[in-house]
């Protein structure tokens, strides 16, 4: 009996123990990794950054050819490998799109590879052209500019600048799909501002920098994150000029956005002249205010510029607006050229598209704003 009872208690305590590592077992299994996720948006995200560094380091749309490899999208660059200030402009670029996102230029020599958590996305292979480049020049440099001849009476030409673009894709596409060369004038902070600027740029439209400034009456009118402000240094304002630049690629000019009470102080539009003029970029007067002086400082710097003549819809009434841009079409005629700006409004874009063939009929192009500068 002591026999049996002794092997009933072994047997329950070993079905006991059997029980508690079964249970030990399945709690301290390891939890599996979930899947990376490389969504459309982050991936975009990140080639627009790619290529914007590329560009901005000199390298030309023509030496970078894209595939894909293994699923792996390859940039195959014609030009040696990048410097070291390059490559930290490269991380720093690709973690603001995500914190997810990195380089490593540990893989190869001449490569960089891109990774999305612990996958690789992108892959930059750099190969130096076997002849000697041609010299350097900064892809935002323009070619010499003179002041456009007046077109013959009874033609002319005239540009319409979009302000305020870059907080949304909607409106980008609905003025693509217009057929008159509008041009892009993009707010840097926008969340959007670099697919928009992009995607002017691939589809051949002229990119500029809508430069916020400080307007009157702030803080009631407020022209938004880091804009420029007159108790700023010349070295804060210049410092925020080229964070504008780092977010809106493919720009080769600028006008400002408000600005009624920076662009009347000669000291401070002086700083910002100069930086265009580094970047070989040009400047749009946008007259927020009569008593704006940008337009000779810039002229004085040896930048080329341009004046607006028109805001088309101060108004955002179709009809009205339609009749504003009749107007700056007969200014075109009678003087050659015109400037006109406004806004992407629906009534706006609605009066673009409904008055581009009236343009054309009046025998007046709409050109990109840098065929209208003047030195």
């Amino acid at each position: 009996m002591k026999v049996l009872l002794a092997s009933l208690c072994l047997v329950g305590f070993l079905l006991i123990s059997l029980l508690i590592l079964s249970y030990l077992r399945q709690s301290w299994q390891p939890k599996p990794v979930p899947p990376i996720e490389t969504g459309q948006f982050a991936l975009e995200d990140l080639r627009v950054e790619l290529e914007s560094a590329l560009l901005r380091s000199g390298i030309s749309l023509d030496q970078i050819k894209t595939g894909e490899q293994n699923g792996v999208a390859t940039f195959d660059v014609g030009s040696p490998f990048p410097p070291e200030a390059v490559l930290r402009s490269l991380s720093e670029r690709v973690q603001r799109v995500t914190p997810d996102a990195r380089i490593d230029t540990g893989i190869h020599p001449d490569a960089i590879a891109v990774y999305l958590r612990d996958r690789i996305v992108y892959l930059l292979r750099f190969t130096p052209p076997p002849i000697e480049p041609p010299p350097y020049q900064p892809p935002l440099l323009q070619p010499p500019l003179v002041q456009p001849p007046l077109s013959p009476p009874g033609r002319g030409r005239m540009a319409i600048i979009m302000d305020d673009l870059g907080q949304d894709m909607r409106s980008a596409r609905s003025l693509l799909d217009i057929d008159l060369a509008v041009t892009f004038a993009i707010i840097p902070k926008n969340e959007r501002a670099t697919r928009v600027a992009t995607l002017a740029h691939q589809h051949g439209r002229e990119v500029i920098v809508h430069i916020p400034m400080e307007p009157k009456g702030y803080p009631a009118m407020n022209p938004g994150t880091d804009a420029l402000f007159l108790k700023l240094s010349a070295e804060d304002i210049r410092r925020r000029f080229q964070s504008y630049l780092q977010r809106v690629p493919f720009a080769v000019g600028g006008n400002n956005h408000m600005g009624s009470k920076f662009t009347q102080s000669q000291e401070q539009m002086t700083v910002v002249i100069d930086e265009l003029r580094k970047a070989g970029m040009f400047f749009v007067d946008s007259r927020t205010s009569g008593q704006s002086v940008a337009f000779e400082v810039a002229l004085a710097a040896g930048v080329p510029a341009a004046s607006r003549d028109l805001f088309l819809d101060n108004v955002q009434n179709e009809e009205l607006i339609a009749r504003e841009i009749h107007k700056l079409v007969r200014l075109a005629i009678k003087r050659g050229r015109a400037v006109g700006i406004c806004h992407p409004y629906p009534q706006t874009l609605a009066a673009l598209r409904r008055e581009a063939d009236y343009i054309r009929s009046q025998g007046v192009e709409v050109v990109p704003v840098s065929q209208l500068l003047v030195r």
